[in-house]
């Protein structure tokens, strides 16, 4: 058994529809099982690569947000005690 196995790829149609020709290849993968599961790999790889990626950008975006929400708060907090001494 391969360590390959244990990881649940897309389907067959799904990665012959999504895949870039250049990793389905399909002249050469459809005849050769074993060209077709390196493929699959392949794209299992570059999904996996866009998807770390997309993350990373995400906490990055959140840690932004984070910081946006806590400069606010502050200001808030900041904010009623001077309306307090503009009220006397």
């Amino acid at each position: 058994r391969s360590k390959h196995e244990e990881i649940e790829l897309v389907s067959l149609e799904e990665f012959y529809k999504e895949a870039p020709p250049e990793i389905s290849r399909p002249a050469i993968t459809l005849s050769d099982p074993h060209q077709q599961t390196l493929a699959r790999l392949d794209w299992e790889l570059e999904q996996r690569k866009r998807l770390a990626e997309r993350y990373k950008e995400c906490l990055t975006s959140k840690e932004k947000i984070l910081k946006e929400i806590e400069v606010k708060k502050e200001y808030l907090s900041s904010l009623q005690p001077r309306l307090n001494s503009i009220m006397q």
